[in-house]
């Protein structure tokens, strides 16, 4: 179980650290580009590039307890006792953990639920991050027009 905590906390800090130095290079980029529609194309892609690389990150945690440390399996299907083969798998469990979408076709089997409720709050928080980020990007690159005004000498409302 100490195994399975102490690689849940490394994986937390590293996709935080991750998650952290990608949105400051992609705020570095923002005066960059003078096209606001191609900079918010690039916002976004890259953000979703992150989080596909977070993902695969804990695709290859869940690769390193199953295979080499032997602390948990997966499972196709429990009953029938049917592993999970294949990196593929690994990265789709991954994606269906982290998005918080929920267990489905593949259940974790001993130590490896605790990685998975890890990388459930993990993706979630990120997640939110990222939208944050977006939004905050968002306000500062479209102007918007205003509804009121708080000018005393244009009047009481437009």
């Amino acid at each position: 179980m100490i195994l399975s905590v102490l690689l849940a906390t490394f994986m937390v800090l590293l996709t935080f650290s991750v998650h952290y130095r990608a949105l400051r290079w992609i705020s570095r980029l923002v005066p960059a580009f003078p096209d606001t529609q191609v900079l918010v194309l690039v916002i976004v892609l890259l953000i979703y590039a992150t989080h596909l690389l977070e993902i695969a990150l804990y695709a290859g945690a869940y690769w390193l307890v199953v295979e080499v440390l032997h602390i948990g399996t997966l499972h196709l299907n429990p009953l029938a006792g049917l592993p999970v083969s294949g990196f593929m798998e690994y990265l789709y469990y991954s994606a269906v953990v982290y998005t918080s979408l929920g267990l489905g076709d593949i259940y974790p089997i001993g130590h490896v639920r605790f990685l998975t409720g890890v990388e459930v709050l993990n993706g979630l928080l990120l997640i939110a991050w990222s939208g944050s980020f977006t939004f905050l990007a968002m306000g500062r690159l479209w102007p918007w027009q205003e509804c009121r005004s708080t000018d005393p000498s244009k009047g009481k409302d437009r």
